[in-house]
């Protein structure tokens, strides 16, 4: 072999190599695009969901929803949500952040939750905690976190919480403390 086919072969080599690096650089791996950006962003959404008998289960509404196609999450800024009791009546519940686990069967709240109860439903309750997760198909909320609950007259703090939104039936776990001033 002379100097001439060795030079056409070096050549040939560097321009293949040149060609693929330009092509990945334009067409990135199709994993990679899906990983590091949402498959669907909803902006200003209102989400009505029904339960199997076609009842409202719950109506969702926040200013973004982000869903991650990898894993099948989605992620809520400044979610609002309205859960109905048996009566029909809602309780509202707002958060700073909330995260939807692939399933969809609970919603985990982050940052001042606050859930509000029904006003046609006395005795008005007022639920306040860092952390909550709703099982959303049976209306029910818990918590290991620290939790207020007020009501007109009584004030109750504890660690940890169990509530049936349904029956407007709630449970401080632990470390309970309550605070009573009777109504005049």
């Amino acid at each position: 072999m002379n100097w001439r086919t060795g030079m056409i072969l070096c050549l040939l080599l560097a321009a293949g190599v040149t060609g693929w690096s330009v092509w990945r650089q334009y067409h990135p791996d199709q994993d990679v695009v899906l990983t590091s950006r949402p498959d669907y962003v909803l902006h200003d959404y209102e989400i009505v969901s029904l339960d199997k008998l076609g009842k409202e289960s719950f109506t969702l509404r926040g200013p973004q929803l982000q869903r991650d196609p990898a894993d099948k999450t989605m992620t809520l800024n400044t979610p609002h949500f309205e859960v109905p009791d048996r009566t029909g009546h809602y309780w509202n519940v707002d958060a700073k952040r909330g995260f939807v686990p692939a399933g969809g069967g609970q919603l985990q709240l982050t940052g001042e939750v606050i859930a509000i109860s029904p006003p046609q439903s006395p005795p008005a309750t007022r639920i306040e905690t860092e952390s909550l997760t709703l099982l959303l198909g049976e209306h029910h909320a818990q918590t290991s976190d620290a939790v207020t609950i007020t009501q007109p007259g009584l004030t109750m703090r504890g660690i940890g919480m169990r509530a049936d939104l349904d029956r407007q039936h709630v449970s401080l776990l632990s470390q309970v403390k309550a605070r009573y001033v009777p109504q005049h």
